[in-house]
């Protein structure tokens, strides 16, 4: 069985099953044969709204426009968040079925690995949104509405390792990615912005935001409020503004694109998995891997 759950969000747009690749593929080459200890595997949370908001945006074509693609870019995002709250108390809505998606991945990792496995989580985007929501439901003693509701899906027993790992306790590291937080709660009062608990309430993670200065989307969530600024271990900006090795071309959308590939998102994430890699394996009681440079042909 795998040690370590590795689990992607996308953002928005339409999803390509492959999104993370780029950033799973520097994992599988730099972690050598301790790949084969970590169960990976992507989260399609909104793919029940894109065949909608294709249709919209291809009767949207029918009149004279500009900058089509960054309508698309806008109408996706948009869309996206709206149709997640827009019916959040109905059984069966986007809501539940987002969540329902999310649920079924950790469904599927706990059979991979086990149900005390470390969970890595990285979600992009518009999947930063989805995700908090799915984590502030979980850590909720009861709700009224999501899978949540009614002590969570019947057949798991509330509080056993099993329920444990499905309201995601056993998390150990947050990356959020050209997270739009800010965007759907900036209108309330500072002391009304809150996070989910990183923590508190049986949960313990480390919660990486990261963020490109040119994205207008992707946003730092410490001065957030007190709340986000306690739950967030760190904001990183993937490219500094004092940087001008590279033409400054303002607001992009190419910037929001970017995550998977960032080098400084890669070392993080190869650091954080080493740590973790390293831990399992004392607690299994295993002798550590040789190093390449010990192996003789």
């Amino acid at each position: 069985m795998a040690d370590i759950v590795i689990l992607a969000a996308p953002g928005m747009g339409a999803v390509d099953e492959r999104f993370a690749e780029p950033l799973f593929a520097t994992l599988r080459e730099k972690l050598g044969g301790d790949w084969s200890r970590i169960h990976c595997d992507t989260i399609l949370c909104q793919g029940h709204l894109q065949g909608n908001i294709d249709r919209v945006f291809e009767a949207m074509q029918k009149r004279d426009m500009d900058f089509l693609r960054a309508r698309k870019f806008m109408l996706y995002g948009l869309a996206e968040s709206a149709a997640q709250l827009g019916d959040i108390q109905q059984r069966g809505g986007n809501y539940d079925k987002a969540q329902q998606a999310v649920y079924s991945t950790l469904e599927r990792a706990a059979a991979a690995a086990s149900d005390n496995a470390p969970v890595v989580l990285l979600s992009h985007s518009v999947g930063c949104t989805i995700l908090s929501n799915y984590l502030w439901d979980a850590q909720r003693p009861s709700v009224s509405y999501g899978i949540w509701r009614d002590g969570g899906p019947r057949g798991v027993h509330k509080g056993s390792a099993r329920d444990l790992f499905l309201r995601f306790k056993t998390l150990s590291h947050w990356y959020t990615l050209g997270a739009p937080n800010p965007l759907w709660c900036a209108g309330m009062g500072r002391d009304q912005i809150q996070a989910v608990t990183a923590d508190t309430r049986g949960y313990n993670f480390r919660w990486k935001n990261f963020y490109h200065p040119d994205d207008l989307f992707g946003w730092p969530l410490k001065p957030l409020s007190p709340s986000y600024n306690q739950a967030v271990y760190r904001d990183y900006e993937t490219r500094p503004l004092a940087d001008w090795s590279a033409a400054n071309w303002g607001p992009q959308l190419v910037a929001h694109d970017g995550y998977w590939s960032s080098e400084l998102v890669q070392q993080q994430l190869l650091e954080d998995l080493r740590e973790l890699l390293q831990k399992t394996r004392a607690r299994r009681g295993a002798p550590p891997a040789r190093s390449r440079a010990a192996v003789t042909v």
